[in-house]
């Protein structure tokens, strides 16, 4: 990644996966080339809802909880407005992330935007992570020997994702003659997969 370039690696956990979906923390970390850009950013939302058991099993977060260290949705979301300015925003599960959770509830509270669409980390990971056949988050952490803390907590995932661009993507991206942030969006989404995986090999 070019020197100067600013992205921002986002996560959130959320009250289930129907809709309609409430974020009920968000994460981000901005990015500067391949180097972290000072502390992420992490805010806990009070929806006032109800939190399934099977959510908080997830996450760990509970209604009490939220409602005590959770803090007005809208409030959440022009903080990160501020933090993310136009920066493109990238995500394991971008689909999921951006589409599902993050669009919608802009719409449903009736607030700007923040940032732009980046690229899927996952997309991504189909067609880097040589070394296993499943590329679920936990599952390349463990592959990799990444950053130890609790899995679908949105800070630590966050970090998850810088330390897998930085100890085992950036090296791969960069062999393959990928060094802007355009050329690794448009190789998220390259096909066949086979083919990149070949790239990545060094067989062309």
């Amino acid at each position: 990644m070019k020197e100067g370039t600013r992205w921002i690696i986002i996560d959130t956990e959320t009250d289930g996966l129907n809709a309609p979906i409430h974020i009920v923390e968000l994460c981000g970390q901005l990015m500067e080339g391949w180097h972290a850009v000072g502390k992420p950013f992490q805010m806990l939302l009070d929806h006032n809802i109800r939190i399934p058991a099977d959510a908080t099993a997830v996450h760990g977060y509970t209604q009490a909880y939220l409602r005590q260290h959770g803090q007005d949705p809208r409030k959440v979301h022009s903080a990160f407005r501020d933090y993310a300015r136009d920066y493109p925003l990238v995500a394991h599960n971008l689909s999921f992330d951006w589409d599902r959770c993050l669009v919608p509830e802009w719409a449903r509270l009736r607030v700007s935007p923040s940032g732009q669409r980046g690229f899927c980390c996952m997309m991504l990971a189909r067609r880097l992570a040589l070394e296993t056949s499943s590329y679920r988050l936990d599952v390349l952490k463990a592959t990799y020997g990444l950053n130890p803390s609790r899995s679908h907590q949105a800070q630590n995932d966050v970090l998850t994702v810088v330390e897998l661009f930085q100890k085992v993507y950036k090296a791969r991206l960069e062999l393959a003659g990928l060094h802007t942030f355009e050329s690794i969006k448009a190789f998220a989404k390259r096909t066949p997969i086979a083919s990149c995986v070949s790239i990545i090999r060094g067989k062309s």
